[in-house]
């Protein structure tokens, strides 16, 4: 299978941001999050426009299968439009910009989306090293991607908060992102092979509920199917050891 995952990271003014990319990171390399390569990652901190637009037309020329993007960051709404500002300098894109880059997509989108602008710091985070396959980590690939195959040609795509709203960020990350990953860590305690996009997002969802200072209200959009035909988060690797 060809697969990628294309993290954009805007760390002006949001000390959270390098910890939820890297937090993101260290998901997807472990056996829960599908142990994906770290050839299959690409890990962007404030692009300047036109080198972002290079990689997407390289993605959308690569016929990938499947392809999670990742923005955290500074955002806002604009008319129908969630624009996301991807680095310091003012540079913006629209989210739509970012679909439709392989028939199965997932997008993670921790930004506020008020109609007000933020500003302006910059971070650099090195990559850990190689993530070659080895023979352990060879079944839990294999089943994650028959996983992604068995699920309906789609694209789902999370919101951190509403229309209109903020998204909160900490020196610890991005509120969504956090209580996202620790509703796909989950996945080690359930009946199931998987935990799906969506229900990951709906647990972390109702935790986030449970904490009444959080004033931000994510959503999903995604299609209706299934729930064996849904994208998968995470893997429960204790029926695949």
């Amino acid at each position: 299978m060809q697969k990628k995952i294309l993290m954009i990271g805007n760390t002006n003014d949001l000390p959270g941001v390098p910890v939820d990319l890297a937090a993101y990171y260290d998901f997807f390399v472990s056996p829960v999050g599908g142990n994906w390569c770290n050839e299959e990652i690409d890990l962007l901190w404030n692009p300047t426009r036109r080198s972002l637009f290079r990689r997407i037309v390289a993605m959308e020329n690569a016929d990938c299968d499947y392809v999670i993007t990742i923005f955290s960051g500074h955002g806002f709404e604009e008319g129908d439009e969630t624009v996301l500002k991807i680095n310091g300098r003012g540079e913006t894109i629209s989210l739509n910009d970012l679909t439709n880059l392989s028939p199965r997509q997932l997008l993670i989108i921790d930004c506020c989306r008020s109609r007000m602008l933020l500003l302006p710091a910059d971070f650099v985070l090195e990559q850990t090293g190689s993530t070659m396959l080895s023979m352990f980590r060879d079944p839990i690939r294999r089943a994650y991607e028959e996983r992604i195959w068995d699920s309906m040609p789609q694209e789902v795509i999370l919101f951190a908060c509403d229309e209109g709203e903020r998204a909160f960020d900490s020196p610890d990350g991005g509120e969504y992102s956090q209580y996202l990953l620790s509703a796909a860590q989950m996945a080690t305690r359930s009946r199931s092979p998987f935990i799906s996009v969506s229900e990951a997002h709906h647990r972390a969802v109702s935790m986030m509920r449970q904490d009444f200072s959080l004033m931000q209200h994510p959503q999903i959009l995604q299609p209706r199917c299934a729930p064996n035909r849904q994208l998968p988060l995470a893997v429960n690797v204790n029926f695949f050891l």
